[in-house]
C-alpha cells in the first residue's frame, strides 16, 4: 500500500511538471506567432493544460478501467470551476476584458448541457463520440478563425513564459509530454490499487484523486494568470479546457470504446456540472470581473460537491445505464 502511495505521488509530481514544460513550450510558440491573450488561453494553454487528462483518459481506457473516463472529465471540469475560477478568484479577482467571452461561455454551457442529454443514453459509443469530436474541431476552427489576426504583443502576450526561440520550446514541449505519459501511468495505476484497497469505486477514484491531480495545472496557470493581471488568458484557460474535456477527451475515448457514466455521476455529478457552469457562465457574461464574492459561491458550492462525494463513496460500478451504444 505505501508502495503505491509514493508512486501515486511520484505520478503526481510528473503530472504536474510535466503540464507545466507542455504550457511553457506550447505558449513560447504562441507568443511568437503573436497571438492574442484570449486566444492563447482558449486554445493553446487549455489544451496543453488539458493533456493530463487526455492521457490519463487513454490509459484508463487501455487498461481497462473506462469508468474512470467519466469522472475523471466530470471531476475536472468542477475542479477547473471550482479552484482555477472560484479559488483563484478569492485569491486574486481578475477582470474579463475580451469581447468574445460571452459567446465561448455559452458554448461551454450548451457543451455541457449536451453531455449531460447524451448522459441519459450511457454508455457512449461511437456514434456519440464523433459527433462530439466533430464539435470540437469546427469550435477550434470558429474561434481560430475569428481571433487569430487579433495580435498580441511579443515577448510575454500570455503572461506566463518569455521570449524562447522555436527549437528550444518545441524541445520543452515534448519532453513535457513524456513526463505527462509516465506520469498519468503511475497516477493510474497506483490510484487505483489504494483506492480499491479502500473499497472505491473507479467513478469515485477519477472524480477525486484523478480529477484533482491532472486539473494541477489549469490551477497553477489561472492562478499565475490572474496574479499578473491576465485574466483573459484565466478565463480562456477555464473555459477551453472544459470545453476540450468534455469534447476531446470523452469523444476520443468513446471512438476506441464505450464509455460508462456511474449511476451516481449520472444523478449527482452530471447535474452538479450542468448547475455550477451556469453559475460561471452567468458571471462571465454579465460581470467585467470576476471578485471574491463569485470566487467564494464557486469555490463552496464545489467544495460541498466534493465533500458529499467522498463521505457517499460511489457503490463499486456493478451497475451502470444498459442502454445500447449508439
Amino acid at each position: 500500500m505505501w508502495g503505491s502511495f509514493w508512486l501515486a505521488i511520484l505520478g503526481f509530481v510528473l503530472l504536474i511538471y510535466g503540464g507545466d514544460r507542455v504550457c511553457v513550450g506550447a505558449s513560447a510558440l504562441a507568443v511568437r506567432l503573436g497571438v492574442n491573450q484570449f486566444i492563447i488561453g482558449m486554445t493553446v494553454v487549455a489544451i496543453s493544460t488539458s493533456a493530463p487528462e487526455l492521457i490519463t483518459s487513454l490509459l484508463a481506457m487501455a487498461n481497462g478501467h473506462p469508468e474512470i473516463i467519466a469522472g475523471n472529465v466530470i471531476g475536472s471540469n468542477l475542479v477547473n470551476i471550482g479552484l482555477a475560477g472560484g479559488f483563484v478568484a478569492l485569491v486574486k479577482p481578475f477582470m474579463i476584458t475580451a469581447r468574445t467571452i460571452p459567446s465561448e461561455a455559452s458554448f461551454l454551457f450548451f457543451v455541457t448541457c449536451l453531455f449531460g442529454i447524451f448522459s441519459i443514453f450511457s454508455p457512449f459509443g461511437g456514434g456519440m463520440g464523433m459527433v462530439l469530436v466533430i464539435l470540437n474541431v469546427l469550435y477550434l476552427y470558429f474561434i481560430c478563425k475569428n481571433g487569430w489576426s487579433v495580435k498580441g504583443a511579443k515577448g510575454g502576450a500570455s503572461g506566463i513564459s518569455v521570449e524562447i526561440d522555436i527549437w528550444r520550446a518545441l524541445w520543452i514541449f515534448a519532453f513535457g509530454l513524456v513526463l505527462l505519459f509516465i506520469g498519468a501511468q503511475l497516477v493510474i495505476d497506483s490510484s487505483v490499487k489504494i483506492a480499491h484497497g479502500l473499497g472505491w469505486s473507479d467513478a469515485l477514484i477519477g472524480f477525486t484523486l484523478i480529477a484533482i491531480g491532472t486539473s494541477f495545472p489549469e490551477i497553477a496557470v489561472s492562478l499565475v494568470a490572474a496574479v499578473r493581471g491576465y485574466g483573459a488568458i484565466c478565463a480562456g484557460n477555464i473555459i477551453g479546457s472544459n470545453i476540450f474535456n468534455t469534447l476531446m477527451i470523452v469523444g476520443c475515448c468513446a471512438v476506441l470504446g464505450s464509455v460508462p457514466v456511474e449511476v451516481g455521476l449520472y444523478r449527482i455529478g452530471v447535474p452538479s456540472l450542468i448547475f455550477l457552469t451556469a453559475l460561471i457562465w452567468r458571471f462571465f457574461t454579465t460581470k467585467r470581473e470576476i471578485g471574491r464574492l463569485e470566487g467564494a459561491v464557486l469555490f463552496f458550492i464545489f467544495l460541498g460537491i466534493f465533500t458529499y462525494f467522498v463521505r457517499r463513496q460511489l457503490p463499486v460500478a456493478s451497475f451502470c445505464h444498459q442502454l445500447p451504444v449508439v
